[in-house]
């Protein structure tokens, strides 16, 4: 009887729709103005609606704090036992291709996704030019250089993914017969139009915004710096021109030179504590994505990435799970790897006298957190989950830097009550590029040094040894890079940059390891142990444009071996 009814159902709307519509050629009624014009006319009106235009656009900088799959998890500063997630089952087992392209924590990448986000700002910039006398002098040329900075922000995401890639100014139509498709830009020209937008932004934005989380020069600037120095790296920059490496000094040394940010330094533990909310927009942030305060406005990150266990419950999942490697890479309190036999390390009480970074990022077995005492020995409440059948850590360590002690887990996933900053450039990272950028130009210069000492001085640790050649200052820098900035979405473009991925000791070639803790009548025993296979390709060190995208656009060429 139900089919019926609807058989009959449909025959009757098909019916009323052909009357109705042979009756509406005689009015014309359907002959309205275009929707997509009128709300631009009404958006662009006044300088309060195309305030909230702007202010969309910079929401939608990429959410990474509401993500529970991060960047650490693609490179090896963290690993997720979740078969399912993109980490391990495609990033780490070799399987990016063309129909599932990875776009990272919040679509950080996302072709279409970007795409988008650059219609909205190319949209924006040709409207208010045409709107441009219902505004104000200082609001009009304050917001273009804003979005013009976001623009270019857009666009290195897109670079640092894929490569070159359409540079597409003006908001695409195709309702006029306009051909609306664009071939990929060559690297070079997809780097100089980012670096001319930031430069255009940065002519004209303030040292310091009037409100907090818009776009400033030094925003500008180091974005600029970013995409240079990722162009001087060896994975663009195949001939190593010293030149590509002088730039990206040149653009780093210009924010320092600004006289405007400095390392957070306020009590013993501020390398961490910048990134509490207390602290939101201090002296070392450059540019970040905010959160407004309000209920379910914050983020997720303590519930998403937190230890599992605490006090005897099951607070978070635990996605943030520190390697072997990366617990290795941490100094001794005196400056020394532990690879150094002067360093004091003991493989049997590894945790001892280790750098202060270390205790500010790192939960490991007999940590303090939230009154309790975090255990991923055998038997503990957060034993090594070996065999990926649980949320607990398969490495043996969790996460502290980012997260936020006062926020339970369960809080966190339930009410998203962090309102702490996504930091996306910070000081600290300004001083690494710099260093790294002079070091290729020119050599381990007193410049050099004075970078890299400034970063570690923070943290209570001796200055880089005198005497250091290019290549040796080099294996500082990058340490000093992977550990500074742990947690904070980095790596995963550093080792892609660096082209240390591949190779016999490619870190996504080489297995990741854990720790294995077991109490026996001596005490404890620390025991590293194998839990993951890697698999990577060196041509996945670029993303492949999605296929989909390839077959709209027949202009497009994909990227080698895809």
């Amino acid at each position: 009887m139900k089919q019926i009814f609807k058989k009959y159902r449909e025959l009757f709307l098909l019916a009323l729709l052909v009357v109705s519509i042979s009756g509406c050629k005689k009015d014309d009624s359907l002959n309205v103005t275009n929707k997509a014009f009128l709300t631009d006319v009404a958006t662009f009106s006044s300088q309060s609606n195309a305030d909230l235009f702007v202010n969309d656009i910079y929401n939608q900088i990429p959410d990474v704090n509401n993500d529970y799959q991060l960047t650490e998890q693609y490179a090896d500063n963290s690993f997720c036992g979740a078969a399912w997630e993109n980490g391990q089952a495609t990033v780490r087992a070799g399987s990016i291709g063309p129909s599932n392209v990875p776009t990272g924590p919040g679509g950080m990448w996302s072709w279409e996704g970007n795409y988008s986000k650059i219609r909205k700002c190319n949209v924006f910039l040709q409207q208010a030019a045409l709107n441009k006398a219902k505004y104000t002098d200082d609001w009009y040329k304050q917001r273009v250089a804003e979005v013009t900075f976001l623009r270019a922000y857009f666009y290195s995401l897109l670079f640092t993914a894929y490569g070159g890639v359409p540079i597409i100014t003006v908001p695409l139509d195709n309702r006029n017969g306009t051909d609306i498709f664009t071939a990929r830009g060559t690297i070079d020209e997809t780097v100089a139009f980012i670096e001319a937008d930031c430069d255009a932004a940065a002519a004209v934005l303030p040292t310091k915004a009037a409100q907090t989380g818009r776009a400033t020069k030094g925003a500008a600037l180091t974005l600029k710096g970013w995409v240079e120095l990722f162009a001087a790296s060896p994975l663009v920059n195949t001939a190593n021109d010293a030149g590509k490496w002088s730039k990206a000094a040149a653009t780093n040394k210009s924010v320092m030179d600004m006289g405007t940010y400095s390392l957070f330094n306020t009590s013993a533990t501020s390398y961490a504590d910048q990134f509490l909310s207390a602290n939101n927009w201090n002296i070392e942030t450059i540019f970040a994505r905010g959160y407004a305060t309000g209920p379910a406005k914050g983020s997720h990150r303590e519930g998403y990435l937190g230890p599992v266990y605490v006090n005897g419950v099951q607070q978070s999942w635990g996605n943030l799970a520190p390697t072997q490697g990366l617990i290795d890479d941490y100094s001794m309190d005196n400056g020394l790897p532990i690879t150094d036999a002067a360093s004091g390390y003991n493989p049997q009480a590894p945790y001892a006298h280790r750098e202060q970074r270390f205790y500010q990022s790192i939960l490991y077995d007999g940590a303090a957190w939230q009154g309790d005492i975090i255990k991923t020995r055998i038997g503990g409440s957060n034993q090594i989950d070996l065999g990926s059948s649980s949320d607990i850590t398969n490495t043996g360590y969790y996460a502290r830097k980012t997260l936020d002690e006062s926020i339970t887990g369960q809080t966190s996933i339930n009410l998203a009550p962090s309102f702490a900053n996504y930091i996306i450039f910070r000081y600290a990272e300004v001083l690494l590029s710099y260093a790294e950028a002079q070091n290729e130009a020119v050599g381990p210069d007193a410049s050099v040094y004075d970078a890299v000492n400034k970063v570690r001085a923070r943290s209570a640790l001796p200055a880089v040894k005198a005497g250091l050649t290019k290549d040796q200052m080099r294996v500082y820098i990058r340490r000093e890079r992977r550990i500074e900035l742990a947690f904070e979405d980095k790596r995963w473009f550093d080792i892609r940059r660096w082209l240390i991925t591949t190779g016999t000791n490619g870190v996504l070639t080489t297995p990741e390891y854990g720790m294995k803790i077991e109490a026996g009548g001596s005490g404890l025993t620390y025991t590293t142990v194998k839990i993951f296979t890697n698999t990577f390709f060196e041509r996945q060190n670029w993303m492949p444009i999605p296929q989909a995208e390839i077959d709209k656009n027949k202009k497009l060429v994909q990227n080698p071996g895809y």
